[in-house]
């Protein structure tokens, strides 16, 4: 998908000093605007931001942290970044003998009728500072299609193949 000549790219938000509402189109990774997609926007936090808290219904974190691996992270950040809500730098999660960098990129959900953009410290921010997502994102990571599974590995290897 191109754009008119002299529209500049919207700048992509920035951890920790960007909000985003939730369920706001995202814009912030070329790799989307190259393939034509639109994805939603959710758990983009900053310090100071007022965010829905509460439980997340049970097994949640544990389908979400899969989609936070590095193998299926997009739009890579050169470094990790802290949590903006912290200012912790959040330490490398071994997963089945696979790494999630949190604070290293951003993940991707497919739902029913969305796909959803997330930095990959959306698990931290669950976990550590009881976020709660909308609801409909919460059904796409325990209803949709699992991480690794054949659906979203090749959303994920299309959106990497633009880095």
């Amino acid at each position: 998908m191109s754009r008119p000549a002299g529209e500049k790219r919207p700048r992509r938000p920035r951890p920790g000093r960007d909000p985003l509402p939730d369920l706001t189109p995202y814009t912030g990774c070329p790799a989307d605007d190259e393939i034509g997609l639109a994805p939603l926007a959710v758990g983009w936090l900053q310090r100071g931001q007022e965010y829905p808290q509460g439980r997340p219904p049970a097994g949640f974190a544990t389908a979400l942290l899969p989609f936070c691996l590095d193998a299926y992270r997009v739009c890579p950040l050169p470094s990790p970044q802290p949590c903006p809500l912290c200012q912790q730098a959040v330490p490398v999660i071994n997963h089945h003998g696979q790494p999630a960098t949190l604070g290293s990129g951003e993940l991707r959900v497919i739902g029913e009728e969305e796909i959803y953009a997330a930095p990959t410290l959306l698990y931290h921010y669950v976990t550590a500072h009881h976020y709660l997502p909308p609801e409909e994102f919460v059904a796409a990571v325990l209803s949709g299609p699992p991480a690794g599974s054949a659906e979203h590995r090749a959303l994920i290897r299309t959106l990497q193949s633009y880095r």
